[in-house]
């Protein structure tokens, strides 16, 4: 799951030009924290995920939905670093 959820967090920061000390300051977070979320190293808490979905202006249904969604065919679009 914390591919899934990792994945999520990086392309919907893409998506909305973000570079990742962008949004870790938006977040309160640590920039190296969130470049662990993303490279699936850690589990964001629950709280922690309701602030992405804040930022980003989505339902936490869509950051933990596994199939074949437009978000999972944009994935390997995103798969440079910050």
């Amino acid at each position: 799951m914390s591919r899934v959820i990792g994945n999520r967090i990086r392309i919907y920061r893409k998506m909305n030009d973000m570079r990742q000390q962008a949004l870790a300051d938006e977040l309160g977070i640590n920039r190296t924290y969130l470049s662990k979320l993303e490279n699936y190293i850690h589990n964001p808490s629950p709280e922690l995920m309701i602030k992405v979905c804040e930022v980003f202006e989505c339902n936490l249904g869509e950051m933990f939905t596994i199939g074949t969604d437009h978000l999972d065919t944009m994935a390997p679009s995103f798969t440079n670093r910050d």
